[in-house]
């Protein structure tokens, strides 16, 4: 059995190319095939010539210059890799004055050399990274708020599409811009001040740690599958999550499961590439930058801030666990589950992590063993973590698939963390050439860097590679060229064995390298492929087109810069006339800013969001290379969040009021309000009353009696509620009337409280105006409720007086006595208890009489 190590790394796939960061496969044989050489011969790396231009212009600046050279072929089949450097550098003397040194007429120059507008100056920001914008200012305050988003500079990295990794800062992160935009934390109801940056930044409440899992054949099936997406005929830039970890273990006898968990923390959107503020560092590469096309120059850009920015993404974390094993193996794992008695739901574990959704699922109840868990290997199971506290990263590293309980803290742990150990994850990029611009010859410079991307892209990509045998997929790991066989297979060429899924001497086809653009014919170019490397023999063809054409607009473009900026392409051309950038307007920008402005252009202001524009919003370029705008405003139609003492909550909350919303005031539990009880935003943009009137006191509660509910209410959560009729117990039978329906009938006095208490009216009635049921019997089987059974005679007698315990438990009601003066209060079981003595009393009120 052969067993291949692989180490890989984080990773994100392009569609124009595939790079697999594979680390040197230590191959080792089975006893059978030990003493085998591979009947490949080592390829050895070679450096091609260097640049055929020679040496890059000097530098004015750095007093430098540099020449560069690519690799012609990579090492393969264990071959030596190339050594040495792909460029170099020389000093020189340059008659041309360093960029840095020039002024910036109007506007302010940084310490760097940037140039900003003078708006910006002594606004209380820091403009400049080096804060030199500041230096010489009185206090004054742009903005009421200072603190931006947590890690919101991860959000300006550079990132490297080869080496797949970020680089240097491209955005300024830290500039303001002038503008005071805020963004709400829901969960600890903290505001942040958006750097100028970033359009939108959103917190996620709470974290989702759910698992997702993946299962292949084998480690070749997984990469393959992931080169699918860079299958394609276009050249448009694209991006995948995919997550390489770092010792992955490759057996062609088992299959690969992969466990994924994202766990996101806040959302980012960047501004569209017009509107981003750039890092003093990248703004003063580009403008050292040639404006002759120099690869080697434009590289040394590239090798430094990478090849594309973050246009959007997410700040959080990523953990996948790679596991290879036998297929039977990985179904159990990903069938596995458990009922807990305790439990609303039922419980999943996702290999030896357990996580569990109600707070009645006891921890003892987890320690369940899993038999087949011992037949995992612990060389067959890794990790791979993106983001979080790396003392919790340790530890989530070793798990031990015997300690599922320890494994599910130590998730739990890591998890909690990546709200303060953040990395960008699910990023989508963009080309870095769409940042070019600030400086001199800024569309001249944009169109050679997009040049030289392409050309950096295509230089180290697996179509360089030699095929592999037996259809193994051959991928690109730092400048060496690499076999992953299929299962069956081994060897540096993947030469020996047969794959197991197919018939001997198949051969699918793969792609060779792309040619060089064709010149331009009618508005087009062209370039093609061929499906040699190798060429298919009984196998699958292909996928994709051999042919790609598309639009020359090179020329086009260049013939347009040409105009714009004439004297970037010869010296002793005049530059176009231009006015300077547009004068500032506070809480605004302008809509699609050009790096250019000849005579007669027309620019469009706009506001930020919640700012309103007032005005006449288009200012022109004149001939005497002034602005002329009219009278211009963002004025802000909204509150702010009031400023409540600390133990005063308000609702609703979030960052803006619209004149005229109120928010109430509450107080928590065990406090009282004293002040207002709600405040408005008024036409001044201020709070009224003001918020400070109101303030939380504490108070002790008074002990209180337990709540006693009359017969014909139920006590409920404190508070009496009415009865449903059917709910009444035994009561004294009255004649009433339904007012509504105009029908009167015998009820039970508790029955008519009732309907009564739910709203219908019902009004006493005299007794002749009721059909009374004649009674048949008076057996002690039918006493009513106000007589008792005599044992000795078996016949009912009446209730006394003081039979009628309780009087609480009664209705009392108004009865005028037979030769009595004025009615009194007695209680129902009273009432009966004399009519069935045979006493004359009259009910006038089925209420307590009036004193």
């Amino acid at each position: 059995m052969l067993l291949w190590i692989i180490t890989m790394k984080h990773v994100f796939l392009h569609e124009v190319f595939l790079v697999s960061l594979l680390s040197s496969a230590a191959v080792i044989h089975a006893v059978s095939v030990r003493s085998i050489r591979s009947v490949s011969e080592p390829v050895h790396c070679k450096w091609g010539p260097w640049s055929p231009e020679s040496w890059s212009a000097c530098d004015g600046c750095s007093k430098t210059q540099t020449q560069s050279r690519s690799i012609a072929v990579f090492s393969q089949f264990g071959g030596q890799p190339c050594t040495g450097s792909s460029s170099r550098t020389q000093s020189c003397i340059s008659a041309q004055v360093c960029p840095l040194e020039e002024g910036c007429g109007e506007r302010f120059r940084c310490q760097s050399g940037k140039c900003i507008s003078q708006s910006l100056v002594c606004n209380g920001d820091y403009d400049c990274e080096d804060s030199s914008d500041e230096w010489k200012c009185d206090s004054k305050v742009m903005c009421d708020l200072q603190k931006p988003p947590p890690n919101v500079e991860l959000t300006g990295q550079g990132f490297d599409a080869l080496r797949k990794e970020a680089r240097g800062t491209v955005i300024n992160t830290k500039s303001f811009g002038g503008l005071c935009r805020k963004t709400f934390s829901g969960d600890r109801k903290d505001l942040y001040r958006l750097p100028q940056s970033v359009l939108r930044y959103t917190f996620q409440v709470t974290a989702k740690n759910d698992f997702t899992d993946e299962s292949f054949d084998s480690s070749w099936h997984y990469l393959n599958h992931i080169e699918k997406h860079s299958r394609t005929s276009g050249t448009a830039y694209g991006h995948d999550d995919y997550v390489f970890h770092n010792e992955l273990l490759q057996s062609q006898s088992k299959n690969l499961l992969i466990m994924k968990s994202d766990v996101d923390v806040a959302q980012f959107q960047n501004q569209a590439p017009e509107y981003l503020p750039l890092s003093e560092e990248f703004w003063k590469a580009l403008l050292s930058l040639p404006v002759t096309y120099d690869y080697a120059a434009y590289r040394n850009v590239l090798e430094r801030f990478g090849t594309h920015y973050i246009s959007e993404g997410t700040l959080g974390g990523q953990f996948r666990l790679f596991l290879m094993a036998s297929q039977d193996i990985i179904k159990k794992l990903q069938s596995v589950q458990r009922d807990y008695k305790q439990c609303v739901k039922t419980s999943h574990s996702i290999l030896f992590i357990i996580r569990w959704t109600t707070e009645d699922c006891k921890e003892e109840k987890i320690n369940e063993e899993q038999p087949f868990y011992e037949s995992i290997p612990k060389n067959d199971m890794t990790t791979d973590i993106f983001g979080g506290d790396p003392a919790y990263i340790a530890k989530l590293s070793m798990l031990n698939k015997n300690t599922p309980v320890e494994n599910g803290r130590a998730f739990s742990q890591w998890s909690g963390s990546v709200k303060g150990f953040p990395k960008v994850i699910k990023p989508k990029l963009r080309p870095l050439h769409e940042l070019v611009k600030e400086v001199s010859c800024a569309g001249v410079k944009k169109h050679h860097l997009k040049r030289a991307i392409e050309t950096y892209l295509s230089e180290k990509h697996s179509c360089h590679c030699r095929e592999c045998k037996n259809n193994g997929l051959r991928v690109l790991d730092n400048d060496v060229c690499k076999c992953v066989c299929k299962p069956g297979t081994v060897g540096q060429a993947c030469e020996y064995g047969t794959p197991q899924d197919e018939q001997p001497g198949v051969i699918h086809g793969d792609w060779a390298c792309w040619s060089s653009w064709s010149t331009c014919k009618e508005g087009q170019k062209s370039r093609s492929r061929s499906c040699s490397r190798p060429t298919p023999s009984g196998g699958r063809d292909c996928i994709g087109n051999a042919m790609e054409t598309t639009v020359c607009d090179d020329d086009q473009e260049l013939d347009y810069l040409r105009s714009m900026e004439p004297h970037c392409f010869e010296n002793s051309l005049t530059p176009r006339k231009s006015c300077k950038i547009p004068p500032f307007l506070a809480n605004g920008f302008v809509l699609y800013p050009k790096d250019a402005y000849p005579v007669g252009s027309k620019i469009e202001y706009a506001c930020i969001e919640g700012f309103h524009l007032t005005g006449d919003p288009i200012a022109e370029c004149q001939e005497n290379l002034d602005w002329v705008r009219h009278q211009i405003e963002c004025k802000k139609p909204l509150c702010g969040l009031p400023q409540l003492p600390s133990d005063v909550t308000g609702s609703p909350w979030k960052p803006t009021y619209n004149i005229g919303e109120a928010v109430s005031l509450s107080c928590p539990e065990g406090k009282v309000r004293e002040g207002p009880g709600e405040i408005q935003c008024n036409a001044g943009l201020s709070w009224s009353p003001q918020p400070k009137e109101t303030s939380c006191l504490t108070v002790f509660k008074p002990t209180t009696l337990p709540v006693q509910c009359q017969p014909w209410e139920n006590l409920s959560k404190d508070k009496c509620v009415c009865k449903v009729p059917h709910e009444c117990k035994s009561s004294l039978e009255i004649c009433a009337t339904d007012v509504k329906r105009g029908r009167t009938r015998t009820l039970s006095l508790c029955k008519v409280q009732a309907m009564r208490c739910l709203g219908h009216q019902y009004t006493l009635a005299e007794d002749s105006a009721c059909k009374w049921p004649h009674r048949s019997s008076t057996a002690c089987p039918d006493c009513t409720l106000w007589e008792t059974c005599d044992e000795k005679t078996n016949s009912c007698r009446c209730k006394t007086s003081e039979e009628c315990s309780s009087p609480d438990a009664w209705i009392h009601v108004c009865v005028q006595q037979e030769g009595a003066s004025a009615p009194v209060t007695m209680t129902e079981c009273e009432v009966a208890v004399r009519k069935c003595r045979g006493e004359a009393l009259h009910i006038v009120s089925i209420q307590p009489c009036q004193s």
